[in-house]
């Protein structure tokens, strides 16, 4: 599939802003089975210093610092990018190893330590006993990893409810759980404290989903949003990547952009102003299909 993602982010002033610095992590990401085919971005105030960087986890982010008064920012990043179907869906979940393998191979030698980071808590992940006993359900012994995770995946879509506005990125995941309620990026940190606190490695992955209009309606500019899912290291697959908001094993609908510990490593635009009152944010995000 080849997508043409805009994401468009204008933030308005009550009073003159004098400077700010951002980071901007919209920046579509190679993978073996993504190819980025094209990347614009626009800033307006134009910036004084403006860089495209790479983090610790080889995400490309931009940085820029706009060091003049300004009532208004805009950023509007703008990529084109082919996807390829994973090597995952093809691949048979009861024919993974067991998930305490994985544990103990996890724990072992052999497994790298770009990997064994991502079973330790972070930011918003915590380990709480009812969370593990709620995964438990799913991972019972010697059930096999993948056919475990995509159980769990079911249950939290069947037993959480998508509610925008009720939680925000403050809300722990304690009270994700107890409510049953929020949006993609609740369930995906729900989803990351389940795996992890059952010892496997699970890592936060944003980026961006197609969505599809009604039959006969035309699909809209800016209808789409930033979304947000998971990857689980399964030995021999990598890793592989599970929606819980969707049900879904990520497939070809999916472009990603970051990937981290939980959403603090990877905020879409995050930074700094130097302004005397409040401010107002307005979000555009437009995935559509190239023929």
């Amino acid at each position: 599939m080849k997508y043409q993602v805009t994401h468009i982010t204008r933030y308005e002033y009550q009073q003159r802003a004098s400077l700010c610095h951002n980071l901007v992590y919209q920046v579509p990401v190679d993978h073996t089975f993504q190819e980025v085919k094209k990347i614009n971005y626009q800033i307006q105030p134009e910036p004084r210093l403006l860089a495209m960087r790479e983090d610790f986890f080889g995400n490309k982010f931009i940085y820029f610092s706009i060091e003049e008064f300004h009532r208004k920012l805009s950023v509007e990043i703008k990529s084109n990018v082919e996807i390829a179907e994973p090597a995952w869906i093809k691949a048979d979940p009861k024919a993974t190893m067991p998930w305490e393998n994985v544990v103990i191979w996890l724990r072992s030698a052999e497994a790298d330590n770009d990997i064994r980071q991502f079973y330790l808590e972070s930011a918003h992940i915590r380990f709480v006993d009812e969370i593990r006993d709620y995964t438990l359900q799913s991972f019972m012994p010697g059930r096999p990893v993948m056919e475990a995770m995509l159980d769990l995946n079911s249950r939290i879509f069947s037993d959480f409810d998508f509610t925008p506005g009720f939680t925000d990125i403050s809300t722990r995941v304690e009270d994700v759980f107890l409510h049953k309620k929020g949006v993609c990026q609740d369930f995906a940190h729900f989803s990351l404290a389940c795996l992890r606190s059952v010892g496997l490695a699970a890592r936060y992955v944003s980026g961006y989903i197609e969505t599809i209009p009604p039959p006969g309606k035309p699909k809209l500019f800016g209808a789409d949003a930033s979304h947000a899912w998971i990857a689980l290291y399964i030995p021999d697959l990598g890793w592989t990547e599970f929606d819980a908001t969707n049900n879904l094993l990520v497939n070809d609908r999916h472009v990603r952009t970051a990937f981290g510990r939980d959403f603090a490593d990877v905020t879409p635009l995050k930074g700094i102003v130097y302004s005397g009152a409040g401010q107002r944010m307005i979000v555009n995000v437009d995935v559509r299909r190239m023929e």
